[in-house]
């Protein structure tokens, strides 16, 4: 049941951060029967005129090459879907727009891994206003839903995975007024979340918490897909039993299958 599962969170050494290949990822994937998964390598956005040396249109120029390449070369059974992984696209929005005209992406996850241009896991979170990050890193995530930069929001409260390093445990509560406004505007636009199963191998639970699942599912919102973040092959679909339990326990029969950016529901 699990491994017919699409895995919707995956990077290969396209990615700065894994040194993954694809023939690999399609291997393990096959020889674990999981019938699809979604490649989402990194783009990371940067306000002011920070010159990133890494995130530039030939890097997706490269990855889109990459992709084709491993398309019509492709020996499993195994379907790939080409995605996208962008961080804070609302702080370059005409590139991120023009990228998204550019590119036939099947899906894009809209992801806030920094505030000013500094990586959450590089705050000292025993130092951070908390209350203010939190405005802060909700913020992001409402200029991207509003300016509809993804299909998905990933990982929705990643922050907890670097204070858990740092001994702070920050559980954003339901009652918070920023997350809940995230949601409601969300679902309004269409925008779904995924259930990013890292966080278990991280000791702190899925992102987003089972209760934050339950408060979007009381808000109506139905679209959901589940990621492993993977960034090698062997955490492909690792801990998607828990996340499949959750779903359930949260009120969902169905997660989300993309295909040119369109959504269609599967029942589980």
């Amino acid at each position: 049941m699990i491994r017919t599962i699409p895995d919707y969170h995956v990077h290969s050494s396209i990615s700065p951060d894994s040194q993954e290949s694809y023939s690999n990822i399609l291997n393990t994937a096959q020889k674990n029967g999981i019938s699809e998964l979604m490649l989402t390598e990194h783009f990371e956005f940067f306000s002011d005129s920070y010159n990133s040396p890494s995130f530039h249109e030939k890097y997706l120029d490269n990855y889109y090459t990459q992709y084709c390449l491993l398309k019509q070369s492709n020996p499993t059974s195994v379907h790939v879907g080409f995605g996208i992984e962008f961080g804070q696209p609302h702080l370059q929005l005409e590139m991120a727009k023009k990228f998204l005209k550019k590119y036939p992406f099947d899906y894009v996850i809209g992801s806030c891994h920094k505030i000013d241009n500094m990586d959450l896991s590089r705050y000292n979170y025993k130092m951070t206003n908390i209350e203010l990050l939190y405005n802060n890193y909700f913020s992001s995530l409402l200029e991207i839903i509003k300016n509809n930069l993804c299909d998905c929001l990933g990982h929705l409260d990643l922050f907890k995975r670097y204070a858990a390093k740092q001994g702070i445990s920050l559980n954003v509560p339901c009652e918070n007024d920023y997350l809940q406004k995230v949601l409601k505007e969300a679902i309004s636009h269409g925008i779904g979340i995924e259930i990013n199963t890292s966080g278990i191998r991280y000791k702190i639970g899925c992102m987003p918490s089972l209760d934050i699942l339950k408060l979007y599912s009381q808000l109506h919102g139905e679209i959901v897909t589940l990621g492993s973040d993977a960034h090698c092959a062997s955490d492909l679909q690792q801990d998607f039993d828990i996340a499949l339990k959750y779903l359930k326990q949260a009120g969902f029969s169905y997660i989300t299958h993309y295909q040119n950016r369109i959504p269609k529901m599967i029942k589980i």
